[in-house]
């Protein structure tokens, strides 16, 4: 019966409220059962939380004792709690704080031999790409032949073709129209791309991996700043710590007895 009883339910039409009349809008909103339920819900939790510490209050033993009594103190209004004995020494301190950086160090200490390995590699195949310091010798008889010498006259080809070191058709293959680009030159020229374009992506990696040394040197430089802090003494602040710059203190000279 229970089961028909849920299923009836889960049939029955759900009756909405009707809407706020637009004349009433200024009285104020019109309080829906919905906005009712959230409100008497939260009157009922903070009643409930409240008779749950009176009924603690009643209860309290007076000579109730635990560890925060003597481990923090109340002033203003406010309970603070009191200094303790470090369980590490100020030595300790130093030696973990040197722990961390020398990990930076190492770290960067590592991406400068990333660097300069990148470095090498990229000079040498610029060296590799750039172009070939070719030259061809033409030999002469008379002094006269030497000045009235033509390159491209003797080459048989355009003037404008005489800065290519492939590819350079003749007059009689331009006049016919029958130049065409051989297979061996498309080649090439799809291998300099190819050797272009992967240049250039390890430049852009090198680029990324300067920048991270950058930032690697400023968080060391920050971290020694933060453990020389740590020394004894009395000090002045030169210069606020910044985010490229670590802060600089200037440490007042004290006589030693």
């Amino acid at each position: 019966m229970s089961s028909y009883n849920k299923a009836q339910k889960a049939a029955q039409r759900v009756h909405k409220e009707r809407s706020q009349l637009a004349s009433r809008t200024k009285l104020g909103l019109l309080e829906k059962k919905k906005d009712y339920q959230l409100r008497a819900k939260d009157f009922g939790a903070k009643k409930a939380k409240i008779k749950k510490l009176k009924q603690k209050a009643l209860e309290k033993n007076p000579d109730e004792f635990y560890f925060r009594m003597i481990s923090s103190k109340f002033e203003d209004g406010v309970t603070k709690r009191l200094e303790e004995d470090e369980p590490l020494t100020w030595e300790q301190k130093q030696l973990m704080d040197s722990q961390d950086i020398r990990y930076v160090s190492h770290k960067r200490h590592l991406e400068n031999k990333k660097i300069d390995k990148m470095k090498g590699s990229l000079h040498l195949l610029d060296a590799s790409t750039a172009n070939p310091m070719n030259k061809h010798t033409f030999f002469v008889d008379t002094a006269k032949e030497e000045r009235d010498f033509d390159v491209a006259k003797r080459l048989n080809t355009h003037p404008s073709l005489l800065h290519r070191t492939f590819n350079r058709p003749k007059l009689e293959d331009l006049k016919k129209g029958k130049f065409s680009r051989q297979e061996g030159d498309m080649e090439k020229e799809f291998q300099a791309q190819m050797l272009e374009k992967s240049k250039q992506e390890q430049y852009d990696q090198l680029v990324q991996r300067i920048k991270r040394e950058k930032q690697l040197g400023i968080i060391g430089a920050k971290m020694q700043a933060k453990i020389n802090l740590k020394d004894r003494g009395k000090k002045v602040l030169l210069q606020e710590e910044t985010q490229t710059t670590p802060a600089v203190y200037k440490w007042l000279y004290k006589r030693k007895r």
